[in-house]
């Protein structure tokens, strides 16, 4: 609960500021540390030859370039294998005779390494060399050769050149794939031997390429696997699957680009179709006031109207929290300042009383230490003893507010800051808040005045593509696994920007509201009445020229400064305007200083006691000085 905008806010600019150098501090060590001792190194290419014999053994150079900036320990090739699947004859050194050479034998199949001297060369070539029998699939119709390089490389490779030479007598004998194709940069067939060059490979990221080949007239078991299965339209079936799935991903990176195209437009037509301001012009005015009969000039069609006394009304007969939800609320459900505005307006029609605390009370009451500048709400008598009986006048969002105070009163009174942490302390003040602002929603009528068939649209827009682009990227990603189809990243990162972009709009469409709806014209005159009136209150040239003619006018004007968000301009502007001994008899004087703290001007203090123009009603609930709460309204300029 508060008075104004940030009148309990804690001043945390130190501590903000120490927080901010110290974050900064360790920044500055987490980067400096790795960069103080960082080193690096890259793959720059692969090249490899592959000898397939007429047994179906298989013969492999490999030469393997690095770059390295720092000092490395060993470099090393990975060769997995099945158990049906060995390696031999293998041998390995660096350029230069830079390393040791050594294999070792792990689960996985082996290891080659190539132990590096200190200081580790800048460049430097690892060449490895191998038979590897089992390599080669003998089918009942065809033979298979199934090659796999990558997934350990830790940095991107920047090319893989190779080259494969078959046992056969004509080019037309082979059929071959490349897996992922999107990889592949070059690739050839002469004579016998098919000829591959990649782009860049992702670290982690694998090429493979599988050819098949007419069948090895009597395989060798040592040297190749064997079957008696028929494979080859199973492998040419596979691969034409395979090939499918890349033309429709292809098909779906256009679609998806589309759609983000049609997320990013339609904002933009739910704008112009539903969100442009209606300009009311002159003559458009004159009609709305005759058919509404409201055509009696205001000072609000002009800011300089405040120049005839009987003009000096407020723009609409409409209670503060109404005010509030319209000009600063969304969808009509109004901000604390309503709230706030409620309670000032409950003062100022002498349903309860502000005054400073006395003597004796400074230090009594529950909360130890009163602050110097807490006050004292009284209720009034017959309010507090005869409940609803004299609360006909107010609405049932205003009756909330008054029995709020009265459940946290002792003996008709609770000082602001004991009220304050009640209500702090308490959970239910939310629920409190929430159900309190529903009713307010239910009287501002907001859809004579705002028209949001543009958010709502917008907001079930937000939704469905926020669910959809959820669904499209888990499908996505299950049906096209990214090792298998890299290109799917690319889908996948619009669609993780659709669906931010939903979420987004989704859990902000609050604020979108006066931008994707428009006001009526009854709303856009409300609105300008009540926005000139907000530039009148603001404005302390104006009000020295045309005031508020008396205190109870100030008064009246300060509640619904607070529910349009100016109480403190406001208040700052009254205390500079004011004399001292009227502005006594403000019945805010009491709350002034919350107002005023930064900007002090007036030097005023605080009266003991609340003035007769907020005096406590009588038994029939009718002001003593003034009438009732909703003349007071109604004629609050007289």
């Amino acid at each position: 609960m508060r008075i104004s905008n940030g009148s309990f806010e804690p001043a945390r600019g130190s501590n903000i500021n120490m927080v901010l150098k110290v974050t900064l501090l360790l920044l500055f060590v987490i980067f400096l540390v790795p960069l103080a001792s960082a080193k690096h190194y890259t793959l720059e290419e692969a090249v490899t030859n592959i000898t397939i014999d007429p047994s179906g053994v298989v013969h492999v150079d490999e030469a393997i370039s690095y770059t390295f900036d720092g000092n490395y320990s060993y470099v090393y090739r990975m060769l997995n294998t099945s158990t049906e699947e060995s390696i031999q004859n293998i041998e390995g050194y660096c350029s230069d005779n830079a390393c040791k050479f050594r294999a070792e034998r792990i689960p996985e199949g082996y290891r080659l390494i190539g132990e590096l001297p200190e200081p580790t060369p800048k460049n430097l070539t690892f060449f490895v060399s191998y038979d590897h029998y089992g390599a080669v699939k003998v089918h009942n119709d065809t033979s298979e050769f199934h090659k796999h390089w990558g997934e350990e490389w830790e940095k991107p490779l920047g090319s893989l050149k190779g080259s494969i030479t078959f046992p056969v007598k004509n080019e037309s004998e082979i059929h071959y794939w490349t897996h992922p194709a999107i990889y592949t940069q070059e690739e050839s067939i002469e004579h016998n031997a098919l000829n591959l060059k990649t782009k860049e490979i992702p670290p982690s990221h694998w090429y493979e390429i599988r050819a098949v080949f007419p069948r090895i007239e009597s395989p060798n078991s040592s040297f190749v696997q064997r079957d008696d299965a028929k494979k080859l339209q199973e492998i040419l079936t596979a691969e034409k699957e395979y090939q499918q799935k890349e033309l429709r991903l292809e098909s779906l990176y256009r679609i998806t680009g589309y759609f983000l195209f049609l997320v990013l437009l339609f904002p933009i037509l739910i704008y112009f179709g539903y969100g442009r301001g209606l300009k009311t012009n002159n003559k458009e005015k004159i009609n709305y006031e005759e058919r509404t009969g409201h055509r009696k000039k205001t000072d609000y069609e002009k800011k300089s109207n405040y120049k005839e006394k009987h003009d000096r009304k407020l723009p609409a007969d409409s209670r503060p929290a109404v005010v509030n939800a319209i000009m600063k609320g969304r969808m009509g459900i109004p901000t604390m300042d309503g709230f706030t505005a409620t309670f000032m307006d409950l003062a100022n029609r002498g349903y309860i009383s502000l005054r400073n605390l006395e003597p004796e009370e400074i230090g009594s009451s529950d909360i130890p230490e009163s602050e110097p500048e807490d006050f004292m709400i009284e209720l009034n008598h017959s309010i507090y003893y005869k409940d609803k009986e004299n609360l006909s006048e107010l609405e049932d969002f205003e009756e909330d507010v008054l029995h709020l105070l009265k459940d946290h009163a002792s003996e008709r009174k609770v000082s602001w800051r004991e009220l304050r942490m009640k209500l702090d302390s308490r959970m239910d003040f939310y629920q409190f808040i929430t159900a309190w602002s529903k009713k307010v929603q239910v009287h501002t009528e907001i859809d004579r005045f705002f028209k949001s068939t543009g958010n709502r649209y917008m907001n079930r827009f937000s939704r469905g593509v926020l669910i959809s682009a959820i669904v499209y990227y888990i499908a996505i990603s299950g049906y096209f696994p990214s090792d298998e189809f890299p290109q799917v990243s690319r889908i996948n990162t619009m669609t993780a920007l659709i669906g931010i972009w939903g979420f987004v709009m989704t859990k902000n469409s609050g604020m979108f509201v006066k931008i994707f709806g428009r006001w009526t014209p009854e709303g856009n005159l409300y609105y300008e009445r009540w926005d000139n009136f907000k530039e009148y209150l603001t404005n302390l040239s104006t009000l020295k020229k045309c005031p508020p003619e008396s205190i109870k006018t100030w008064d009246l004007y300060l509640v619904y400064a607070a529910s349009l968000g100016v109480a403190k301009q406001a208040f700052q502007n009254m205390s500079l305007i004011v004399p001292f001994e009227q502005f006594k008899e403000s019945c805010f004087l009491p709350i002034s200083h919350y107002y005023n703290q930064s900007n002090n001007q007036s030097g005023y203090g605080h009266g003991n006691t609340c003035s007769s123009s907020c005096s406590d009603k009588g038994e029939n609930g009718e002001d003593k000085k003034t009438g009732s709460g909703s003349e007071d309204r109604s004629r609050g300029a007289e």
